[in-house]
Order: structure tokens, then C-alpha cells, then sequence
């Protein structure tokens, strides 16, 4: 079965594509809801993971195990730390990574991975996307997610992660749900649009910003369904 898994750590990223979807029934494992439906002739289970790399790892599991999703698409907000990524503009994973654990950790220890790569189908289906997207408000990049458990709003360890990963946007979940979809060959992309500058005003930006952020983000995966149907 070609069923799609659409996880969001929050309401507020998901509820635009809940909108659009038909719902066919509703489960709850381990406190995490799964919802069941179509999004016109696609199966969709739709999932609400919670903050943190621990809930994501935990709902991307039993995504796999108990729903047996073929791709993983990961929806949300992020801040920017990249000049050239601006405010709503769209983060495309090309990998995906924690800035709070050490390299070295990573490649000495199970899976022995310094980054997980999104799948390159699933990359090139969420740029046909925006290239499908009219009008377009902002503009997308593709490159590295770095996750980690605290919301970045210093700029000495904001500075600190851009030295370390290079990487364009920072959240909380993306690496996590890579890193569970990869040991298990799920095919995955991380997909997130901006609504801080990971900087000191980044608590007031992102709550001026997160609902618009999010709700792009969203629509960009909503047209990448629609492509998903007429392929």
C-alpha cells in the first residue's frame, strides 16, 4: 500500500492539510493520535508528534510499525541560520543532523552515520511543488536541518552550530524522524518554512510568524500530494 505519513510536532503545523483531508479513523498509541484518511485518492495517516526529538522518534516508530507508511514527510517551522534563508521562506532537507550531540558520537555509535540523507525522489518531488506554487511569496533552499532539544535564540550558540553544521534552519524533530526513518528504509524529506532568525528577537518573530510559517509549509507539501495523485 502506498500510504503517506505527515508528522508535525505541533497542531498549528498540520491543521491546514488536517482541513483537506477525509477521515476514516482515528488511533492512539503510546498518546500520539494517528489519523486515518485521504487526502483525494491518496491514503494519509496524519500525526501530531509533540516538541522534542524523543516524542518524534517515538511517533515516527510506531508510524512505521503499526501503520506500514511507504514515504515520510515531516511538516513545520524552523529558524533561519543562513543570510539567504529569509523569514517564510522554505527549508528542502538535503540531510538531517543533531547540533547537540558530537560528531564523533555519531559516527562511532549505531547507525554510524554522521547525517541522514532525505530521499532525492521525495527532494525532487517538493521542488516541483513550489515550482507548482502560484503566486510565490518566498522563495525555497535546499541544504542541511540541524535539530537539538532547545529553541535557539543566542547568537553566540547560534554562531556556534552555523560553524560546526553549515546547516540552513534549525527546529526540534526533523533529525530524529530522519534518523528512525532511515534505520527502518522509509524514504523521508524534511520540509520546514521560517519563522525566526534563531537570534535574540527570535521569540518575538516566531510568534508573529509561526501560524504563516506553518501554513506554508503545509500547502508546499499539500502540492506535493497533488503531484504524488497524477503521477
Amino acid at each position: 500500500m502506498n500510504r503517506i505519513g505527515i508528522i508535525g510536532a505541533m497542531s498549528i503545523e498540520v491543521d491546514f492539510i488536517k482541513s483537506k483531508m477525509t477521515f476514516i479513523d482515528e488511533k492512539r498509541y503510546a498518546g500520539f493520535n494517528f489519523y486515518l484518511g485521504k487526502y483525494k485518492n491518496l491514503d494519509i495517516v496524519l500525526t501530531i508528534c509533540g516538541i522534542g526529538k524523543v516524542n518524534a522518534s517515538s511517533c515516527t516508530q510506531i508510524l512505521i510499525d503499526r501503520f506500514n507508511v511507504s514515504k515520510i514527510i515531516n511538516t513545520g517551522i524552523a529558524g533561519s541560520l543562513n543570510d539567504d534563508v529569509k523569514l517564510c521562506d522554505i527549508v528542502i532537507s538535503d540531510n538531517v543532523t543533531y547540533h547537540d550531540v558530537r560528531q564523533i558520537q555519531m559516527i562511532s555509535c549505531y547507525p554510524y552515520k554522521e547525517f541522514f540523507c532525505a530521499n532525492k525522489e521525495l527532494i525532487n518531488l517538493a521542488i516541483r511543488a513550489y515550482q507548482n506554487i502560484c503566486p510565490k511569496e518566498n522563495n525555497y533552499h535546499i541544504g542541511r536541518i540541524v535539530s537539538g532539544e532547545s529553541f535557539i535564540s543566542d547568537k553566540n550558540l547560534k554562531q556556534a552550530i552555523i560553524e560546526s553544521y553549515n546547516p540552513y534552519c534549525v527546529e526540534m524533530e526533523g533529525a530524529a524522524i530522519g534518523h528512525v526513518a532511515e534505520i527502518n528504509d522509509v524514504p523521508f524529506v524534511i520540509i520546514r518554512s521560517i519563522s525566526d532568525n534563531a537570534d535574540e528577537n527570535a521569540t518575538i518573530s516566531y510568534e508573529e510568524f509561526e501560524k504563516i510559517s506553518a501554513n506554508i509549509s503545509a500547502k508546499l507539501v499539500l502540492k506535493m500530494l497533488e503531484l504524488l495523485i497524477t503521477e
